[in-house]
C-alpha cells in the first residue's frame, strides 16, 4: 500500500507542489487589494450581461430637466415647487421623496411651501450626512420637515473608481450619534406600510434587516472582490434593475402644466430629483461605460429608485439579491481552479502542438460560464483570482516539465547520443524498460 502511495505521489508530484503554491500566492495577492479593480470590473460585466428586467411601475420619477431650469430657474422657487407637490398629492401617491436640498428658503412662495410640507405626511425631504459620501460636507435638512420627522439621508457610497455598486439603508449621524434612514429605504418602508409590512432586525449578533421572510445581508468590508472597503452604516450590494432611463420619468414642467395621465402617481412612490446634465447630479455605475460605447452616467434620483425597487421587489416579488460566498469558500474555489489548471497541464503534458491548450481553454470557458449562471441566481463568485490561479498553475506545470526535461537531458547526454535522449524525453514510452 505504501509503495503504491509513493508511486502515485511521484506520478503527480508536479500537481501536488504547484496547485497549493499557486493558489496560496493568488490568495495573498488578492488580500493586498491589487485584484480589487479587476474583480469589480468583472462584476460590472456580469451585471451588464444579465437579461433585461421589466420596468418597476411602482416608482415614478419627476426629473428637473434643462427645460425646467429654463422655465423656472434654478433652484426651483418655493412657490413652483409647492404647486407641483399639490398636483402630485391630488393623485394620492403612497409616498413622495424630494431629492432636492431645501435647507434655505427660495423665494417667492416660501410660506406656501411650508404649508404644503405641514399638510403632506407622506412627503420625505433630504439631508446630506457629513463624511458619508466621498468626504463631502454636510447639507442641512429643511427645518420644517426636520421638525416633522420627515427627513432622510441621500448619501450614496462610491467605490475607489467612483462607481456606485452599493446602496445605503441607514447610516450614523456623527453629530448626534443617532441613526438616519436613507431616502430610498424610508420611502420603501412607507410603501410597505400600506401592505401591512414592517422591517425588523434578526435576533442574532448580525442584526441584519429582515422584511417578512426576506433578509437583506449587510455589506462587509471584504465581501466578494472588495478588500478593506468602507462598510460604515448599513450597506447592501446594489442589484440594479437596469441602465439609465429604466424607470418611468416625466418632466417637472409637464406636472405643473397638467400634461400627465390623471392616475400616473396613484398608489406609487414619486421621486423628485435632478436629471439635468448642467446640475451634475450624476454618478458612474456598472452601466457607465463599455469598450464600444461612450460613457453613460445615471442620475442620483435614479440610483435611489433602484434601491427602492430592490427592497420592494425582493420583499414582494421574491427577486434575488446579490450575495457573495464567505471568504473560506472563495479561497477553496481558487484552490480548485489551481488544481484544475495543474492537473490538465500535467495530464496532457505529452500532447503535441496546440491540442494541449484545448483542456485549459475549456476550463476557462467553464469558469466563466459557472460564474455567469451563478450570478443569474444572485451569487457573486470570484472570476479573476481563479482565472489567474488556473492559468498560473498551467504555466508553472509547463515550466516544471521543461526544467525537469533539461535536467534529464543533461544527465543522459553523458552516456547516450542526442538522438536517443530526444527519443526518451519526447515520447511517453521512452523510459519503458526494453531491449531496443
Amino acid at each position: 500500500m505504501w509503495s503504491n502511495l509513493k508511486k502515485t505521489i511521484w506520478q503527480w508530484r508536479g500537481v501536488l507542489f504547484v496547485a497549493p503554491t499557486v493558489a496560496t500566492l493568488v490568495i495573498l495577492l488578492r488580500l493586498t487589494g491589487l485584484l480589487q479593480g479587476s474583480e469589480l470590473w468583472a462584476l460590472d460585466q456580469l451585471i451588464r450581461l444579465r437579461p433585461p428586467e421589466k420596468t418597476d411601475d411602482r416608482i415614478v420619477i419627476i426629473g428637473i430637466e434643462e427645460a425646467d431650469i429654463t422655465a423656472y430657474n434654478h433652484p426651483v422657487p418655493d412657490r413652483i415647487l409647492a404647486q407641483g407637490l399639490e398636483k402630485i398629492k391630488q393623485q394620492q401617491p403612497r409616498a413622495i421623496g424630494i431629492d432636492i436640498y431645501r435647507d434655505v428658503p427660495v423665494e417667492p412662495g416660501h410660506q406656501e411651501l411650508v404649508k404644503v410640507f405641514k399638510t403632506t405626511p407622506n412627503l420625505i425631504g433630504i439631508e446630506k450626512v457629513s463624511g458619508a459620501s466621498a468626504g463631502e460636507g454636510r447639507v442641512a435638512p429643511s427645518p420644517v420637515l426636520k421638525e416633522l420627522g420627515q427627513i432622510a439621508a441621500n448619501d450614496i457610497p462610491r467605490d475607489s473608481d467612483s462607481k456606485v455598486r452599493r446602496g445605503l439603508f441607514y447610516l450614523k449621524d456623527t453629530s448626534s450619534g443617532g441613526q438616519v434612514l436613507s431616502l430610498s429605504f424610508m420611502l420603501a418602508l412607507r410603501y410597505l406600510e400600506k401592505e401591512g409590512i414592517s422591517a425588523t432586525s434578526t435576533e442574532d449578533d448580525r442584526q441584519w434587516v429582515q422584511i417578512q421572510n426576506t433578509l437583506f445581508p449587510a455589506f462587509e468590508a471584504n465581501e466578494g472582490g472588495y478588500v478593506r472597503a468602507d462598510d460604515a452604516g448599513y450597506q447592501v450590494l446594489l442589484n440594479y434593475r437596469g441602465p439609465r432611463s429604466t424607470f418611468k420619468i416625466v418632466s417637472f414642467q409637464d406636472v405643473i402644466e397638467g400634461k400627465i395621465p390623471p392616475d400616473l402617481f396613484r398608489d406609487r412612490i414619486v421621486l423628485i430629483g435632478s436629471t439635468a446634465p448642467s446640475l451634475n447630479d450624476y454618478f458612474d455605475t456598472p452601466y457607465s461605460s463599455t469598450l464600444v460605447t461612450a460613457p453613460s452616467r445615471i442620475s442620483g434620483v435614479e440610483i435611489h429608485a433602484n434601491i427602492i425597487s430592490q427592497v420592494l421587489s425582493s420583499t414582494l416579488d421574491g427577486r434575488t439579491q446579490i450575495r457573495a460566498w464567505p471568504e473560506p469558500v472563495e479561497c477553496l474555489w481558487i484552490l480548485v481552479a489551481s488544481i484544475a489548471g495543474s492537473v490538465l497541464s500535467w495530464r496532457w503534458r505529452y500532447t503535441k502542438g496546440t491540442l494541449k491548450l484545448v483542456p485549459q481553454i475549456v476550463a476557462i470557458a467553464g469558469l466563466g460560464g459557472t460564474s455567469y449562471f451563478a450570478f443569474l441566481n444572485g451569487l457573486w463568485i470570484p472570476i479573476i483570482p481563479p482565472f489567474i490561479a488556473l492559468v498560473g498553475s498551467s504555466v508553472a506545470i509547463i515550466a516544471y516539465i521543461a526544467r525537469t526535461a533539461a535536467d534529464i537531458r543533461q544527465t543522459f547526454s553523458r552516456y547516450l547520443t542526442d538522438e536517443v535522449v530526444a527519443n526518451l524525453l519526447e515520447t511517453p514510452e521512452g523510459l519503458k524498460m526494453g531491449g531496443e
